[in-house]
């Protein structure tokens, strides 16, 4: 049973114990008692496989071409070394052993150390940065999990914090609410800088920036220190806010955005910052950007383009923010439709380039049914109408049919319906007599028979008294429609 348990070792990875392993571990034990389960020290510890010249080949084929695999160095070496047999795991030791191997790293993960420059805009609102943060978990007060990513808009000259939005995914929609509550509130920046993130490299996002007139600086993708500021913020995020969140009760996403601006007002934003020797706050000096935009304006920037056919039944036309109803007359057409990614608003655009906005399509609910037994009119030919049509066919109140009945009865005699053949006989011979039945006089039917009978009473004696409350019921309903008539 031993060697079907998971062991963690001391590298973290959990690993099956072999029964031979465990075999040789007693056997070593009993020998040399807790000497002989120390690991053995190599026998050619230090010593070099074959010739030097191999491995300082093999490093030159890696300076050549840094990305070769070690399959690809042990073909080639073995086609150039006539009597070279090592294997891959030797040769991969060697070849990370040799004192070259750290260049080639370097050259492997395409970064080269060197010293950088320190660039900084010279204003405000000349560059802003934007920037994700997560995922990370939040466990509401309702004990469900949240996973939650914060994107964030920076200034770069002042290094405060223009708009922090909260969301649960880092998506084209995040970025934009991030932007637009930022350039609502100060302007438009002359400039941004982000990362290759699939949020913010979408092509709504930079068609929408790009028609706010704001240029995109360009950064390599995998490289974080080209947004060093933000980078540095985020050290922050996580030391002030997102480790204190985990002794904090959050209700909801809504009370998570207000924790986090209120973490950002009174913490981040009045904190002394070493790099510009003042506070956020105070270095932005609540300046606004000279360029301004209206709310209309900022929102239709962001708007995107699609050509899509609609249903020529019922104009129904399915667009990335929702289902829509198009004209009539555009009805089971292909045509461009403009939409707000944020909002369910959409507009079709015309061939001579007007705009129609549209309304949302809404499914419609089933009407409610209307009265189970015709109208009847006061006068004499109303009985004319009474003989001609002779037995009226039936019409069941919805979702009320036998099952219903049987459900019932055995409440009320105290016992499941049907147990036998003959009950089931019974109920539907009362049933074909009877029905279809409405679900509130029906019931209030078995409580006056529960109340004058009593428990345990046979099906026959309750289905009786069922059907003589029915008899009285249609008796009166004849004796009123005789005074009307």
């Amino acid at each position: 049973m031993r060697q079907r348990t998971v062991v963690v070792w001391p590298d973290g990875k959990k690993r099956r114990i072999p029964r031979s392993t465990l075999h040789r571990w007693i056997k070593l034990y009993q020998a040399n008692g807790f000497d002989g389960l120390l690991p053995h020290v190599r026998k050619d510890l230090g010593q070099t496989h074959g010739p030097r010249d191999v491995i300082d080949y093999a490093i030159a084929l890696l300076l050549e071409q840094p990305n070769r695999s070690f399959a690809q160095l042990d073909i080639y070496l073995r086609q150039h070394f006539a009597d070279y047999r090592d294997s891959l795991s030797t040769l991969r030791r060697h070849v990370c052993a040799h004192p070259a191997y750290p260049a080639i790293a370097r050259l492997r993960s395409g970064k080269d150390r060197r010293l950088r420059d320190r660039y900084e805009a010279a204003h405000p609102h000349e560059c802003w940065q934007l920037d994700g943060k997560g995922p990370f978990p939040v466990r509401l007060s309702s004990g469900n999990p949240l996973t939650v990513h914060v994107l964030t808009v920076l200034d770069d000259h002042s290094r405060a914090v223009l708009a922090a939005h909260a969301a649960t995914a880092e998506d084209t929609a995040a970025a934009i609410n991030a932007f637009t509550k930022a350039a609502a509130r100060y302007g438009l920046p002359e400039r941004m800088q982000f990362d290759r993130g699939s949020a913010f490299d979408s092509h709504t996002f930079r068609d929408g920036i790009a028609r706010c007139g704001v240029h995109r600086n360009y950064v390599r993708a995998r490289h974080p220190e080209a947004q060093g500021k933000i980078e540095a913020y985020h050290r922050s995020l996580q030391r002030w806010f997102i480790d204190e969140l985990q002794t904090q009760e959050v209700h909801g996403l809504g009370h998570l955005q207000d924790l986090l601006e209120a973490t950002i007002a009174l913490v981040y934003q009045k904190h002394r910052h070493r790099g510009i020797g003042t506070t956020p706050e105070l270095r932005l000096g609540g300046k606004l950007s000279p360029r301004r935009i209206t709310d209309a304006d900022l929102t239709r920037a962001f708007y995107g383009s699609v050509m899509a056919r609609s249903d020529k039944k019922t104009g129904e036309v399915q667009l990335p923010n929702g289902r829509f109803r198009v004209p009539l007359a555009f009805a089971g057409q292909r045509i461009l439709f403009r939409y707000d990614p944020l909002r369910e608003v959409a507009m079709l655009v015309t061939r001579d380039r007007r705009e129609i906005a549209l309304e949302p399509f809404v499914t419609k609910p089933l009407p409610p049914p209307g009265p189970l037994a015709p109208a009847r009119g006061n006068g004499r030919l109303q009985r004319i109408l009474d003989d001609w049509r002779g037995t009226s066919r039936a019409n069941a109140e919805p979702a009320f049919g036998l099952p219903e009945v049987f459900a019932s009865l055995a409440a009320v005699l105290g016992r499941p319906l049907p147990q036998s053949e003959r009950d089931a006989r019974e109920v539907q011979d009362f049933w074909s007599t009877h029905g279809p039945l409405q679900r509130e006089p029906f019931t209030r039917a078995c409580q006056r028979a529960k109340d004058s009978l009593g428990a345990a009473r046979p099906l026959a004696v309750l289905l009786a008294d069922l059907a003589r409350q029915i008899r009285g019921d249609q008796d009166d309903d004849l004796d009123t429609q005789a005074v009307l008539a």
